[in-house]
């Protein structure tokens, strides 16, 4: 797909965006994102919880970086920002502090790949803040098994908390609580009930009725097909498999995906959420590793080729390196900004894509 010069060259200069974003922020978080017109944006929990894994996927492939020491560094922040009743806050750290059910989760998926790279005596502390999220978010969750309080839009109840469970089952591998499989079994239950005949996935977006951008619909199906594979749900993740396919005759028949659909798979191609081809790419090379079937890994390679363009190699440092979150960046999603989490899910799919070692 690209030779081993160009996937250096990318990679490290999607790490120094990341780097750069933390520094900016006295290394208490990394940067929401880069705004053309008004600069770096205050920390971000919820993404700078994910970013761990990414930066202890590439710590032993870059040891001079010392992305071990950054990502701790960061797990240690996170902890500073944990509220009273053990979640996690939504938003930026500029905001008005009020726990997030998904932030929550997310930040779970990070501080346990931090517990399994640094094991040592200062664990129990993270896992003692990783219950107190669990018992919060457990505290919460409602008979019929969805979460509907903390919610980013009041009372709605969105597919894309599919990434929600696999947050809790992540965080269970370490903490072992015997209740939560079963809590997320029937979680996982309220979601799959969601799907609709045509492989597209009610409320997949981020408002009721709206479409969805691939960022969230790349959510919904990456989550489902982690969670179903963490409860042994084949059933659920054959109905994955059935979306996958149906997105990928769209893409296939129009040459491109949109930036966003609804649910009868109308797409918006005015532009492309970058974020969510980076996600797609990563989504599909699973389902490649999983099935053998080479058009997935067609898909995968197909989605990743289509946004490299989108990556700024000779630009000033605020974008250097960096994925907008639309292309052209004056698209529907997050227009004229380079969310870090566009260059973290861009540095993923990557890394599925690294050199073999000499």
């Amino acid at each position: 797909m690209f030779s081993t010069g160009e996937w250096n060259r990318r990679v490290q200069a999607a790490l120094d965006w990341i780097a750069h974003s933390i520094r900016v922020t006295g290394a208490r978080g990394s940067s929401h994102s880069f705004s053309i017109w008004t600069g770096w944006a205050a920390a971000y929990p919820e993404t700078t919880g994910y970013l761990l894994e990414t930066l202890y996927d590439y710590a032993t492939f870059f040891p001079e970086r010392n992305l071990r020491g950054l990502a701790k560094s960061q797990a240690d922040w996170l902890l500073t920002t944990q509220l009273p009743n053990g979640a996690f806050p939504a938003g930026k750290v500029d905001a008005p502090p009020r726990p997030s059910v998904f932030n929550s989760t997310q930040i779970l998926i990070g501080l346990t790949r931090h517990c399994i790279e640094q094991p040592g005596t200062d664990i129990p502390r993270y896992q003692a803040a990783m219950q107190r999220t669990i018992d919060w978010l457990i505290s919460i969750q409602e008979p019929d098994g969805a979460w509907r309080s903390a919610a980013y839009v009041n009372g709605f109840v969105p597919a894309y908390y599919t990434r929600a469970v696999w947050g809790v089952l992540a965080a269970n591998s370490l903490l072992r609580d015997e209740n939560l499989d079963a809590a997320m079994h029937k979680a996982l239950d309220y979601y799959s009930r969601l799907f609709l005949p045509n492989g597209a996935v009610r409320h997949w977006g981020f408002y009721p009725g709206k479409p969805a951008f691939t960022h969230t619909i790349a959510y919904t199906l990456e989550g489902f097909w982690e969670s179903a594979r963490l409860l042994g749900h084949p059933d659920i993740r054959d109905k994955i498999v059935c979306s996958a396919d149906r997105l990928l005759c769209v893409w296939q028949k129009k040459g491109r995906l949109a930036g966003r659909f609804d649910e009868n798979w109308r797409g918006d191609y005015s532009f492309r959420c970058a974020t969510g081809h980076a996600q797609l790419s990563v989504f599909y090379d699973k389902l490649f590793s999983a099935t053998g079937q080479i058009k997935y890994k067609e898909a995968s390679e197909g989605m990743l080729a289509e946004i490299m363009k989108c990556q700024h190699l000779k630009a000033p440092s605020g974008f250097r390196g960096a994925l907008p979150g639309s292309a052209p960046v004056w698209g529907k999603y997050l227009r004229f900004r380079y969310p870090n989490w566009a260059t973290k899910f861009f540095l993923d799919a990557m890394f599925r894509r690294r050199p073999e070692p000499c």
